[in-house]
């Protein structure tokens, strides 16, 4: 059953390899050569190039040739496609509609990797370069990962703010409560006191009467 499974394993891998890395004569700064290619999705060049750079940099630091726009790795060892035997490695990067391509050239030292000519070593190739689309494939979807947890977590604080408001709300809500009660008990106070006002100004009304009676009253007895 292992076996079975082992077997499948391989069998995708393979698959994914002849889906993503591709094979096509490109023209780079010695010319025409064979070249290996993988689109890498979502990823812009700057993303590409800081991707090439962290893989390749186990290898050896690359150069760079501005003219041809190449990143230029010398004498370096890589056995899963050359054994112990020193090669140059030659990588270009385009960047296209929501992807960037790496173009890699892998000279073996009088002559270029091609899948008719150097079957060994090209599929060394492809595994290479597949483990870089991996790495950058990784590095792709961290950075939407950093993206989407951004957005989370200004959503939360907008539901912080929200929550927050809500508590101010019922706050409020307590206060006007204490200033309806007091203004409840004010109002009976008010009624009560309006009441014994009228009762002053009855009793008022009746010394004022009292007074315009007697001044009435002057002078007719």
């Amino acid at each position: 059953m292992k076996n079975l499974i082992l077997v499948f394993a391989l069998a995708v891998c393979s698959t994914a390899f002849s889906q993503k890395i591709q094979q096509q004569k490109a023209t780079m700064s010695l010319g025409p050569q064979p070249a290996y290619y993988v689109e890498v999705e979502g990823a812009d060049k700057d993303l590409l190039e800081d991707a090439w750079k962290a893989y390749i940099k186990e290898f050896g630091k690359p150069s760079y040739n501005k003219k041809a726009k190449e990143f230029v790795s010398e004498k370096v060892i890589v056995s899963l496609i050359n054994g112990s035997t020193p090669m140059t490695l030659y990588a270009r990067l385009e960047e296209g509609k929501d992807l960037s391509t790496i173009y890699l050239w892998v000279d073996l030292g009088g002559a270029f990797a091609n899948g008719s000519e150097h079957a060994t070593q090209s599929k060394g190739v492809e595994t290479f370069l597949w483990d870089f689309w991996v790495s950058a494939r990784k590095k792709v979807i961290s950075l939407e990962l950093e993206k989407e947890e951004k957005i989370l977590k200004d959503q939360n604080k907008d539901l912080s703010k929200l929550e927050n408001k809500n508590k101010d709300y019922h706050s409020d809500i307590e206060k006007y409560k204490m200033k309806i009660i007091e203004a409840e008990k004010n109002i009976e106070t008010n009624v009560k006191d309006q009441e014994a006002k009228r009762k002053e100004i009855e009793m008022q009304q009746k010394a004022v009467q009292a007074v315009v009676a007697r001044l009435n009253s002057v002078g007719k007895s």
